[in-house]
């Protein structure tokens, strides 16, 4: 679902196409306006903030007498789609996107561990979600088993549960999706700009801003669609998928943006009989696309020369990203860049290769209900459609 939701966005979008959030002075009020950058502060807290203040200092602010309105109207209040399963969608892979996104839209819990089975201390919660509770019911399993918590919440979320083991030993870190991304971004910017000298007085309020004609005091571009769509399926971000999906429409809804991917590749030919897209991630487990559907549209997105920013948005067997175990050292690697994906008992993997020929192929593999590990004889296979063409 990712190489479609790229791939459709980077036609219709364009791969300069980029997400903006807007600054406005609104009388008294300070208004940011968010336009879905799935970027937005992805690797600092405050890292985009420090323009911000600049450009409140240029226009001669010193205090907001007035109230900080965050405006997420840019996609539907819903954030997950009905479909998604309740044990993602308090979790850092579970989050889904608002219009107005920040930090990722996670958050990271530290655990101390205890005895073998014994309770977990909840030691750190960064950055700390405004007005929520925490239940923490986190055990310590045994050492080397890796991450087996689990974050229950969701979108609006007063109280979040901590269930599941993280391992014995040392601190262990985990990380769970902001219930308000807005409201968590409306904290972060209020405390940074307090810390430099400009007080807010007024209330933080997550609304939309009724902005009429008023021009931004500044506008932030994220990077361009071609560089964030490399994110996305280089490392398999379920948020910046699901952001990209929804800004394929002025509504920022999944429904409607579902519309406008069929109606693309429908009108390119592909025989979309059965095909059903539930977001833009592929975290839901209804998604349902064909193995020739999926070689259909990839063939698509290259032709007449186009789609080089596609293809270079996924990952090299043996070489980048979630791509880089895959094959290494058989005939697939440096000649497959693919998106893989995986559910429970799911595992699919899906873009172009290259025969000892030359030749460039589309390809799509899908099992379902695996049973045991299938990786090895999709490698199998594959290395040997290449040497064999």
């Amino acid at each position: 679902m990712k190489a479609l939701s790229t791939a459709t966005a980077l036609e219709l979008l364009g791969p300069e196409y980029c997400f903006e959030t807007k600054l406005y002075l609104k009388g008294d009020d300070l208004v940011v306006k968010g336009g879905g950058d799935p970027t937005l502060c992805s690797t600092s807290l405050t890292g985009d903030f420090s323009a911000w203040l600049r450009a409140l200092r240029m226009a001669g602010v010193r205090e907001i007498t007035g109230d900080l309105i965050m405006d997420p109207s840019r996609f539907e209040s819903r954030t997950t789609p009905n479909e998604w399963p309740w044990g993602d969608v308090g979790n850092y892979y579970g989050a889904g996107p608002s219009g107005l996104n920040f930090h990722k839209n996670s958050f990271a819990l530290t655990f101390n561990p205890g005895k073998l089975w014994g309770s977990a201390r909840l030691s750190k919660i960064w950055p700390k979600p405004p007005g929520v509770k925490f239940e923490n019911e986190m055990r310590t399993g045994r050492a080397g088993s890796g991450d087996q918590g689990y974050v229950y919440g969701g979108p609006g979320a007063q109280r979040i549960w901590l269930r599941g083991t993280i391992p014995m030993g040392g601190p262990f870190t985990i990380y769970g999706a902001l219930p308000d991304p807005p409201k968590m971004c409306g904290v972060a910017l209020r405390d940074f700009l307090e810390k430099e000298g400009i007080g807010i007085t007024g209330k933080l309020r997550v609304e939309k801003a009724l902005l009429e004609d008023l021009e931004p005091l500044f506008v932030q571009r994220s990077p361009s669609l071609a560089k964030i769509a490399k994110g996305t399926n280089h490392r398999s971000v379920n948020l910046y998928a699901d952001s990209i999906f929804k800004s394929l429409t002025p509504a920022g809804s999944t429904a409607g943006a579902v519309v406008k991917v069929r109606h693309h590749w429908g009108k390119m030919g592909v025989d979309l009989t059965g095909f059903v897209m539930q977001d833009g991630s592929g975290l839901s487990p209804r998604n349902t696309v064909t193995a020739r559907q999926m070689t259909r549209i990839l063939k698509l997105a290259l032709r007449e020369g186009r789609g080089r920013d596609f293809r270079a948005s996924l990952p090299v067997a043996g070489r980048s990203g979630t791509m880089l175990n895959f094959g290494k050292g058989t005939l697939v690697e440096g000649r497959v860049r693919a998106k893989s994906g995986s559910l429970t008992r799911v595992r699919s993997y899906a873009g172009y290769l290259e025969a000892r020929s030359g030749r460039e192929y589309a390809f799509a593999i899908f099992v379902n209900n695996e049973i045991g590990r299938s990786k090895g004889a999709i490698v199998q296979v594959l290395s040997r459609f290449i040497a064999e063409h």
